[in-house]
């Protein structure tokens, strides 16, 4: 991966989470999820299309599973922008969105099928090798609190598009450091669609809801992170999409995945004792998904399971209690990094 010259540095406060497990809770009543992992994941999941028959042969966006315009917009390459404040802009734009518990919190916001001015941009940390080396996309970010966190870039599949190597596709303003995709997207070419992270529901999976086991239809959930405090999501029923509307951006999303993952304190200046918290994103867990609705009932769909990536190069698979994988509804997907002793309480 290309690097450029100098970069902006800035500083990440150590925090040492608490090792405590994740618990879930469904209907109001609070479950341990903590423990060993769960199978062993199946192959990585297909592209597929939305359940609409009409819509089964047309492309769709591999982020998405939605129907994209035609072959030329599914196969264009993805950019990932890093991103942190109270109320980014570009969030609602982007396929997904991996939200990281670090100092600041971070946004890693992927774009595919739509373009968007994302702000503030914010710095690279390890995570985003783990998060994005399978997408191999641009990466949109402002220099590193270390530089040897670039460094774990340029071994990765993550193509360099930083503020520090490309400064003409930045702007700063009253928000901060600003960025387009479509000038990323424009300036860097050469790279390939990304593959698609999830299986959907629809005629190609076969699958007509989230999960075969273990599924329940909350319309709320709460997910309260240690030390960061709690985001209140809502399911808007006409909409068929799970809203942040307290503890976060607003955003509103088709599935969202509350995924247990262990972070790694990594130093940055050992003399000044500065660290960051590092999400780890290789291995295996327990995951929560809260997903659209499902025929035959209200509210929205979710499941309890184990999220499994055993390889740098995997796609993450996301599994039900019996082991089969789930299928989300086609859309924009939120993954909440959990770190230990989150708890998430669905009701409704």
């Amino acid at each position: 991966m290309p690097r450029g010259g100098s970069l902006r540095q800035f500083r990440a406060a150590a925090a040492v989470l608490a090792a405590a497990g994740l618990s879930v809770a469904a209907c109001s009543k609070a479950i341990n999820v903590g423990g060993a992992a769960g199978p062993s994941a199946p192959a990585s999941p297909s592209a597929s299309s939305p359940a609409s028959a009409d819509s089964a042969s047309r492309p769709v966006a591999p982020l998405t599973g939605l129907p994209a315009a035609n072959g030329a917009a599914a196969g264009k390459p993805a950019v990932a922008v890093d991103l942190a404040g109270p109320s980014p802009s570009g969030l609602s734009s982007a396929d997904v969105v991996f939200q990281e518990f670090s100092s600041p919190v971070r946004y890693i916001a992927v774009f595919q099928s739509k373009q968007a001015t994302a702000g503030p941009v914010t710095g690279t940390q390890p995570a985003d090798k783990l998060a994005l080396s399978v997408l191999h996309p641009l990466l949109g970010y402002d220099g590193a609190a270390a530089p040897y966190f670039i460094k774990t870039l340029d071994k990765s599949k993550v193509t360099d598009a930083g503020y520090a190597g490309h400064p003409s596709l930045y702007t700063t303003g009253a928000q901060g450091l600003t960025t387009s995709t479509q000038a990323i997207v424009s300036a860097i070419t050469g790279q390939t669609a990304p593959p698609p992270l999830f299986r959907y529901r629809g005629a190609s999976s076969g699958a007509d809801t989230l999960a075969v086991a273990g599924l329940s239809r909350p319309t709320s959930a709460q997910v309260t992170i240690p030390g960061y405090g709690t985001e209140d999501w809502t399911f808007n029923q006409q909409h068929n999409m799970w809203q942040l509307t307290g503890g976060g951006p607003p955003i509103s999303v088709a599935n969202l995945v509350v995924q247990m993952v262990s972070y790694t304190s990594v130093g940055i200046n050992k003399h000044a004792g500065l660290s960051a918290q590092v999400a780890q994103l290789v291995g295996s867990g327990h995951a929560e998904v809260l997903s659209g609705g499902a025929s035959g009932g209200s509210g929205g769909t979710a499941a309890s399971g184990t999220w499994s990536k055993p390889h740098l190069a995997d796609v993450t698979n996301y599994l039900d209690s019996s082991g089969s994988p789930m299928a989300f509804q086609p859309g924009t997907t939120w993954i909440v990094l959990a770190p230990p002793g989150t708890q998430v309480s669905t009701s409704g």
